[in-house]
C-alpha cells in the first residue's frame, strides 16, 4: 500500500511549512485549512497572508479553527491567537495552566486585540471562516484542489519551525498525500468515519460518532511480533494499552518508548506512566521474553507515532484518555515496507532514539506525584 498512495514524509516545520506555502500558491480552485492551534506569530501571519493572497486571486478558502485551543494559545509562547479572544472561562483556564507550567507568564496582560490580518480573513468574500465553536477537534490538515492534502501533528506556530520560548526544538511530522483518489477517500471518511479506509483512521463525534483510534493502536501493539516503537508527546496509557504492551513483552517483542524529557504540558504525567512501566517490567521480568526500553529526548517530542515491523501509524492522536474518548483525531496507517515513505520514517525514528537518553530504572525519573495524578485524571 505504501508504494501506491503517493505518501511523502514532511519531518518538522522546516520541511512542512515551505511545502504548505508552495501548495497554497499552486492552488487554483479551493483550499481547506483545518487547524487546532494557530498563533499570531511569524509563521501564523505568513500562512494567513498566503491564504489571503490565494483568496484574492479567486481561490475558494474554508478555514475550520477550533475555539477549544484558545486556552493553549494564550497560556504559552507568544500568548497570541490569530483567531480567538479569551472569555472569562478561558482566562481562568489560562491562569491555571500558567500557574502549573509557565509561571513567568503569570500577571502579564493578555494582548487580545483583533489583528487587521484576521479581519481580512474573516471579512474576505472568498473565505469561509468557521472559528466560533469549541469543537474539541485536535486534528490538523490542509486540502488543495482536492488533489493534494497534508495532515499530521503540526500546528501553525513558530515553535514548530524555530524553537519554543524555552529553547526547545520540536520534533513532529506531517504527511503529504498526492493522490486525488485518496483525498476523495479522506473526504468520504469525514462524512462518515465508520467507513473503512486502508489509509485513514479517525476519532470523530460528528456527523456520526466513531472513536476507532484506541482499537487501532491496540491492534498495532497486539500484531507486533519482533519490534514495537512508540513515540508519544503526551503519554498516559490506560489499563488496556498497558495490558497490550505486557502481552507484547510476553511474545518476546522488543518494546521501545520515546517521550520528551521536559514536555511543555503534562510532563509529570508522562514520567509517571513510564515509571510505572519500568516498575512493572522489573517486577515481572522473569516472565518476559521481550525487552522494554524507555528513552527521553531533550527535544520537545510532539510526534504521535506507533510502529511495528509491518505497519506504521502517524497522526494527531496521543495515548491518553482524552485523545481516545473526547477529541476528534486523525491518523495515517501505512505499510512498513521498502517504500521511500516507510524508509524515511524508519530513518527518522532511528535518529530520534539515537539522540535520546535511555532510562534504565525508575530511580532516574523525577516527577511530582500529586501533579502527575492530577494530569493523568485530566487527560
Amino acid at each position: 500500500m505504501g508504494k501506491e498512495t503517493g505518501l511523502e514524509l514532511l519531518e518538522g516545520g522546516r520541511n512542512a511549512f515551505p511545502e504548505i506555502i508552495r501548495q497554497i500558491r499552486a492552488a487554483e480552485h479551493e483550499i481547506t485549512v483545518h487547524m487546532f492551534i494557530w498563533r499570531e506569530d511569524r509563521i501564523g501571519t505568513e500562512i494567513a497572508r498566503e491564504i489571503t493572497a490565494a483568496a484574492d486571486r479567486g481561490v475558494k478558502v474554508t478555514i475550520e479553527k477550533d475555539r477549544y485551543a484558545v486556552t493553549l494559545e494564550y497560556a504559552e509562547e507568544s500568548q497570541r491567537s490569530l483567531c480567538h479572544r479569551p472569555d472569562l472561562r478561558d482566562r481562568f483556564n489560562i491562569s491555571v495552566l500558567e500557574l502549573f507550567y509557565n509561571r513567568e507568564l503569570m500577571g502579564k496582560r493578555l494582548r487580545t486585540s483583533r489583528s487587521s490580518l484576521y479581519t481580512r480573513l474573516k471579512e474576505h468574500p472568498g473565505i469561509v471562516m468557521l472559528d466560533g465553536v469549541r469543537t474539541y477537534d485536535h486534528s490538523k490538515y490542509y486540502i488543495f484542489d482536492r488533489r493534494v492534502m497534508i495532515l499530521g501533528g503540526i500546528n501553525i506556530e513558530d515553535k514548530e519551525y524555530y524553537s519554543d520560548m524555552k529553547g526547545r526544538l520540536y520534533h513532529d511530522y506531517m504527511i503529504k498525500i498526492s493522490d486525488p483518489d485518496k483525498v476523495a477517500e479522506f473526504l468520504e471518511k469525514r462524512k462518515d468515519p465508520r467507513k473503512k479506509s486502508d489509509l485513514f483512521r479517525a476519532n470523530m463525534k460528528k456527523p456520526v460518532s466513531c472513536f476507532e483510534l484506541k482499537s487501532n493502536y491496540m491492534e498495532m501493539i497486539d500484531s507486533a511480533e519482533r519490534e514495537l516503537c512508540i513515540m508519544m508527546a503526551y503519554f498516559a496509557p490506560d489499563k488496556d494499552i498497558l495490558s497490550a504492551i505486557e502481552r507484547a513483552l510476553h511474545r518476546a517483542v522488543r518494546v521501545r518508548i520515546l517521550i520528551p524529557k521536559n514536555a511543555n504540558f503534562m510532563d509529570d504525567m508522562n514520567k509517571l506512566a513510564v515509571s510505572k512501566l519500568l516498575g512493572y517490567s522489573k517486577t515481572h521480568s522473569g516472565g518476559y521474553s521481550g525487552e522494554l526500553e524507555i528513552f527521553m529526548t531533550e527535544r520537545m517530542l510532539h510526534s504521535k507515532l506507533i510502529m511495528n515491523e509491518r505497519r506504521i501509524m502517524i497522526g494527531s492522536c496521543n495515548i491518553n484518555r482524552r485523545s481516545f474518548t473526547k477529541l476528534d483525531e486523525l491518523a495515517v496507517a501505512a505499510d512498513n515496507d521498502d517504500s521511500p515513505f516507510a524508509s524515511e520514517i524508519r530513518s527518522s525514528v532511528r535518529e530520534a532514539f539515537q539522540n535520546a537518553e535511555p532510562v534504565s530504572s525508575r530511580g532516574r525519573i523525577s516527577y511530582d506525584p500529586v501533579l502527575a495524578a492530577i494530569e493523568t485524571a485530566v487527560m
